[in-house]
């Protein structure tokens, strides 16, 4: 029995499956939109490079320069490194030149439009360039993609706008694109938005949100199935904003409300921070959330950046004072703070009293300013707030010493001997800070 030894399998990237001379349909695999764009980004990176390090192909050795601009034209070459000494004659370097770095070389590939030597395979390329970076290669582009679509059949576009979609909603300059197949088809076909949403490709899938909002192909829940399901954040975070922008263009008061009580049960759910804070700013944005609604997640949202931008937005808004209740009894200090500042704007100066026993020192002192800003004295206050040990406020027995008056010890001592443990614990904590503990 004879043993073969085979040798390390090597696989390729699709932009050298077609420096190697295969063709478009081998190196773009399936076939799908995502995988066009793969294309074009993985022969993009691999051209136009200056590094020295070789690689063979055949019984010759090229370094990456060389391999860069396409070896059998780099003697011939018209400019420094770019293949222009001949133009490109096989399908595989009619696509590598689509998609070479050099706008130049991409210009010299969309010029055999006009003399028919460009092949169908090649036109969803064509439809990339159509948003290329560079305005020439762009306008090249455009409009050898609208002569060819005059000819096209309803298939044929059917085909390429799962492509247009994607390179319309995710590149700067796809919005032409876009318009020019979606815009003949009447809108986006059901099969585009399904390949888009099935594919692995998160870029894919955002453009299906894009597309599918755009064009009323997606309704709130297949939205909702993905801001919960989807294992991408950045997916996630753009399905609960489509979900935002679907219900507010609903216009109906119902589907508002319904979205608004899960857009909130989701930020709290949500595992992913960034996520959670880009869906909040997106709400704040579109003025989604309701004084009360703020107000509830700056009592118990888990982020604290979330916590006190939902006070400060609830407490700047035309409903402000309705919520300051709600606000004053929050767990965060800095939500605390802020509502006990809108006490004295409110009109609501007499209830200042009640927070120099607040636990937190910054608020105890907000609460001092306020009370002598409305011509009252807090050491009164405090002082009266200790005398009687039956309803004394431990916190309270600190902010007495906090107005550092060594008169108040008299007041202390007997508060040692307590029979709450708080109490005598801040009462040792007060003489202290009056330097009258022995």
């Amino acid at each position: 029995m004879t043993t073969y030894q085979l040798g390390p399998a090597q696989f390729y990237t699709r932009g050298e499956r077609l420096l190697r001379g295969k063709g478009v349909a081998s190196a773009v695999g399936a076939g799908r939109a995502e995988d066009w764009v793969a294309l074009d980004r993985s022969t993009e990176l691999g051209t136009g490079w200056r590094g020295r390090v070789r690689t063979r192909i055949g019984f010759r050795w090229y370094d990456q320069r060389a391999i860069a601009d396409w070896a059998p034209y780099q003697q011939e070459s018209g400019l420094d490194g770019c293949p222009l000494g001949r133009p490109p004659g096989t399908e595989s370097e009619i696509a590598l030149f689509l998609c070479h770095r050099d706008a130049r070389v991409r210009a010299v590939a969309l010029g055999l439009a006009e003399s028919g030597a460009l092949p169908a395979s090649v036109l969803p390329l064509v439809l990339i360039r159509c948003a290329d970076t560079d305005e020439r290669v762009r306008e090249l582009a455009r409009a050898t993609f609208d002569r060819t679509l005059a000819d096209a059949d309803e298939a044929a576009l059917r085909q390429l706008a799962p492509l247009a979609a994607l390179v319309g909603t995710r590149r700067r300059h796809g919005t032409w694109v876009c318009q020019a197949v979606l815009g003949r088809l009447g809108g986006l076909p059901d099969e585009a938005l399904e390949q888009l949403m099935s594919g692995g490709d998160r870029e894919a899938r955002i453009a299906a949100l894009l597309a599918g909002a755009a064009y009323g192909r997606l309704d709130r829940e297949q939205a909702w199935a993905i801001a919960e399901g989807d294992a991408d954040d950045g997916v996630r975070g753009r399905a609960l904003r489509t979900v935002m922008r679907l219900a507010l263009a609903s216009g109906r008061q119902d589907v508002l409300d319904d979205a608004r009580a899960r857009i909130l049960a989701r930020l709290d759910a949500e595992p992913s921070y960034d996520v959670r804070r880009d869906t909040f700013a997106a709400a704040v944005e579109a003025d989604f959330f309701r004084a009360r609604d703020l107000a509830n997640l700056a009592l118990g949202h888990r982020d604290r950046p979330i916590r006190r931008r939902s006070c400060a937005l609830a407490l700047a808004g035309p409903d402000g004072d309705g919520v300051l209740d709600l606000l004053l009894c929050a767990r965060d200090t800095a939500v605390r703070h802020d509502a006990v500042a809108r006490l004295r704007g409110a009109g609501r100066a007499d209830e200042l009293v009640r927070h120099l026993s607040d636990r937190s020192p910054a608020v105890r002192a907000l609460a001092c300013r306020e009370l002598r800003a409305a011509g009252n004295d807090p050491h009164a206050h405090y002082r009266a707030m200790c005398t009687d040990p039956a309803t004394v406020e431990p916190a309270a027995l600190v902010g007495l010493a906090e107005q550092r008056c060594p008169e108040d010890a008299a007041l202390l001592r007997p508060l040692t001997r307590h029979p709450r443990a708080a109490v005598r614990a801040r009462s040792l904590s007060a003489l202290r800070m009056l330097g009258a503990l022995a």
